[in-house]
């Protein structure tokens, strides 16, 4: 990246921030209000439901509001006899046509908490609202603040909600999970886009209010140092990779087609221990007293924070001089 575009960049972030709150310009209060939405207006959202396709509906106008022009990838899926609906749009960059590609996804659908024959303690009311509320709501403000630096933008931006990406079985199954991702990257290649993706950010398990981001051991190295630089730029080392561990998300999908792809995620200690034992492990002590939300009823909207979302949006935004000019080079 030339150094004038990167100061050019840099000032534009500034003017932004000076709108957006102190730490960055994605505004946590209007990311909230997306996740109530969901959650209130919709409720649960799992893979083939009524709740997921008002969801896409929401996201839709959402984005048109912003004069973009969201798309959908429609697929059924054979043996689950239901429909992916996966969602993204583009935010132009110098050559929309043949450029780069800077994606940057989370997945919308929520945990199928019913139907579970085999135990009944997995059938219970899920919003989802930091797992599968949260991260999507993030993307929105994202795509508010990349469409009006849009000017701005040497490679392109694609924003992509994901469905599927919740195992169908409670328990993580490999064969019935990432279904959305797997889908759309299958397609990307044969419509000969997936080449030009030369990066790939995966958010997820965003909103907690004592939120933190952990080293995920499936993601590309050089990425997670352009999001450990941001960090430390913005003065929230302590938040971001205080732990490590290795994590199957929609990110593994498109690393597995060649993408370099990080995945920031807030997912260590977060497991109740009932379902730590349940799935064969040893409960971890949680001395800072992480709350436990995962996959349980207590996923909801009073354990979010608007800061989180901001801060998570506005790490993206940090982080974005770095992303773009590492997208520009494996484009050269």
């Amino acid at each position: 990246m030339q150094t004038a575009f990167r100061s050019i960049l840099y000032g534009t972030l500034l003017l932004l921030t000076c709108c957006g709150g102190p730490s960055g310009p994605v505004n946590g209060d209007a990311a909230m209000e997306h996740v109530r939405y969901l959650v209130e207006e919709i409720g649960p959202r799992p893979f083939g439901s009524p709740g997921l396709e008002q969801a896409t509906e929401y996201f839709e106008a959402e984005l048109k509001e912003l004069g973009l022009q969201p798309q959908r990838h429609e697929v059924l899926h054979k043996s689950e006899d239901k429909t992916i609906r996966n969602l993204y749009v583009q935010i132009d960059g110098k050559d929309p046509e043949n450029g780069p590609i800077l994606m940057i996804g989370a997945h919308y659908d929520t945990k199928l908490t019913e139907g579970h024959a085999d135990e009944e303690s997995h059938n219970f009311p899920f919003v989802g609202a930091i797992d599968g509320g949260g991260a999507p709501a993030v993307l929105l403000e994202l795509a508010r603040v990349f469409q009006e630096m849009q000017s701005e933008l040497e490679t392109n931006i694609w924003l992509y909600w994901i469905d599927a990406e919740e195992s169908v079985d409670f328990h993580w199954n490999d064969e019935r999970a990432l279904l959305g991702s797997k889908a759309f990257c299958k397609w990307l290649d044969a419509e000969k886009i997936l080449k030009r993706v030369k990066a790939f950010v995966l958010l997820d398990l965003i909103g907690d209010k004592d939120i933190k981001i952990d080293k995920d051991g499936n993601s590309h190295a050089q990425l997670q140092k352009v999001f450990e630089a941001a960090a430390a730029a913005m003065g929230e080392s302590e938040r971001v990779y205080k732990y490590e561990s290795t994590i199957k998300d929609d990110h593994e999908t498109f690393r597995n087609f060649s993408v370099p792809s990080v995945l920031l995620i807030d997912f260590h200690l977060r497991i109740p221990d009932h379902l730590v034992t349940e799935q064969g492990g040893t409960p971890l002590p949680n001395p800072h007293g992480y709350a436990q939300w995962w996959h349980t009823p207590d996923d909801t909207l009073d354990k979010m924070s608007p800061d989180s979302l901001a801060f998570t949006g506005n790490l993206v935004m940090q982080a974005f001089p770095d992303l773009q000019e590492f997208v520009l080079k494996r484009h050269r």
